[in-house]
């Protein structure tokens, strides 16, 4: 992956949360991720990406962090109700990653791609289905509101552009 397809995805990330959330995100070391099924984080919003390029996109928040993100928002549920705030992080947490891919995606124009709808995993040691023939990009970001990643892996696909060239796709 190049440079210039992964950072429209760190700069997505730094505007949302600039932008919707008034916290100024500090960026990490970026890093390739050697263990996909071992990880810190709580709560993933995943999200497909389709056509000239594909892949997947994935935030990934602590429990910590989204609960102080919701406090931020107004968005927390009355009286701690758990199925609730499950759904109200899912809703958020599934836009968040929504707004970062389609925003990066729209600035990365050598490819034609589109996204699918994002979904959100939550709990402890949960797992994502990685592409396995494409490496996985971890940017990590750190606020005032806790720690957070953007893990992106893309790839061009070729058939794509193959099935584009001789006008069947």
């Amino acid at each position: 992956m190049k440079a210039a397809h992964i950072n429209p995805f760190l700069d997505s990330t730094i505007n949302l949360f600039n932008n919707m959330l008034g916290q100024e995100p500090r960026v990490g070391q970026k890093v390739l991720l050697k263990s996909l099924h071992t990880h810190r984080w709580d709560i993933s919003g995943v999200i497909g990406i389709t056509g000239s390029a594909e892949g997947v996109v994935a935030l990934r928040l602590t429990r910590r962090m989204v609960e102080a993100l919701l406090e931020r928002s107004g968005l927390s549920p009355e009286g701690g109700q758990e199925e609730e705030s499950r759904e109200i992080i899912s809703s958020m947490v599934g836009e968040m990653t929504n707004v970062i891919a389609g925003n990066a995606l729209g600035s990365i124009k050598q490819f034609e791609m589109d996204i699918t709808v994002p979904f959100v995993v939550q709990g402890q040691d949960h797992s994502i289905s990685w592409p396995r023939n494409n490496p996985v990009i971890a940017i990590p970001f750190s606020s005032a509101l806790g720690h957070f990643e953007v893990d992106v892996s893309l790839k061009e696909n070729y058939l794509y552009s193959i099935l584009g060239e001789a006008g069947l796709a």
